[in-house]
């Protein structure tokens, strides 16, 4: 805790402040008030107590004089505070919305849509992130922007449906939309977790391209092929390969998913691996002294002009 002035030029007044002492300083008993029934000549400038209470009335108002220069100073307590601050990591999520993700192979009359919305839900009631949402099909689109608003992410991953994009699995561009959410956050870990059933099919940019672009942003992308291996068929293997790739090249991680409870502790495992840290931030705390100062500097003054009084003041 210290105490420090806003402006500490102002202080250069308190030398005028002998100047003034010099000038008005008191002379004698005149207009002193004194109690009921006290002789005031026993109050004359040789004794102590007269001189005191002679003196009293100008040392308040030097006093005062002080607490103004003093508050044209605008000193203030400052105290450093140390909080514990959760600090979050910068997520988004690439939700494949293709036909195939109708299927319903990983739980009873569940499409994988469904399944993938339930577990992103879930994962995010346990963090206190930033959270984006990339929807993609033949064509990826960002639909909702980073934001730590539990509600508005909740609302973005349920609205999202099959059929409301170009059909097909453009993962190339669900990284790059994803990249482009996360590239300019402040978080030191920014994730991408992407969520398909299908291989890339989509010409132009391959997924490599789009992964080495987020890996210089800082980006990684853990990829999740959901489905079973029966239901995908032959493109299972050309699926893994891209997105076991993309995991290696941006330092994330592949996983596959059969089933509910398998796609569930992927996130568990994603959970651990980008754990949400606690961090004590300090603050600094100002506490004004100024009004303090001015009204202490008023009841000197008010103090002092009851001392001081009329000639009359001396009367029986």
């Amino acid at each position: 805790m210290s105490i420090e002035l806003g402006r500490p030029g102002s202080l250069a007044l308190l030398a005028l402040l002998p100047v003034w002492w010099l000038w008005v300083r008191p002379m004698g008993l005149t207009g002193l008030l004194v109690p009921r029934g006290q002789d005031a000549e026993s109050l004359s400038l040789g004794g102590w107590r007269g001189r005191a209470i002679e003196l009293l009335p100008f040392a308040m108002r030097l006093a005062a004089l002080l607490c103004l220069v003093l508050v044209l100073s605008q000193p203030r307590i400052v105290r450093v505070i140390e909080e514990p601050i959760t600090e979050g990591v910068g997520v988004a999520f690439a939700i494949d919305l293709s036909s195939s993700m109708w299927a319903q192979d990983m739980a009873e009359r569940t499409t994988r849509l469904e399944v993938a919305k339930a577990t992103v839900k879930s994962f995010l009631q346990q963090r206190s992130d930033d959270v984006g949402l990339v929807a993609f099909a033949g064509e990826a689109l960002i639909r909702l922007p980073l934001t730590d608003d539990p509600y508005a992410v909740e609302m973005a991953v349920e609205a999202r449906e099959v059929g409301l994009a170009i059909d097909g699995t453009d993962v190339a561009g669900a990284i790059a939309a994803g990249a482009g959410l996360l590239k300019d956050t402040p978080h030191d870990s920014k994730v991408l977790i992407l969520v398909t059933d299908g291989a890339h099919n989509k010409a132009g940019m391959v997924p490599s391209l789009a992964a080495r672009a987020a890996a210089t942003f800082g980006i990684k992308v853990y990829p999740i092929a959901i489905g079973t291996d029966e239901a995908q068929g032959a493109q299972a293997a050309a699926m893994e390969t891209v997105l076991s790739q993309t995991a290696r090249i941006t330092g994330g991680q592949y996983f596959r998913a059969s089933n509910v409870q398998a796609l569930q502790e992927i996130y568990d495992e994603i959970d651990r691996l980008e754990s949400v840290s606690e961090v004590m931030v300090a603050r600094e705390q100002a506490i004004p002294l100024g009004l303090w100062l001015l009204l202490t500097g008023m009841a000197l003054v008010a103090g002092a002009t009851a001392l001081r009084g009329s000639r009359g003041g001396l009367g029986p």
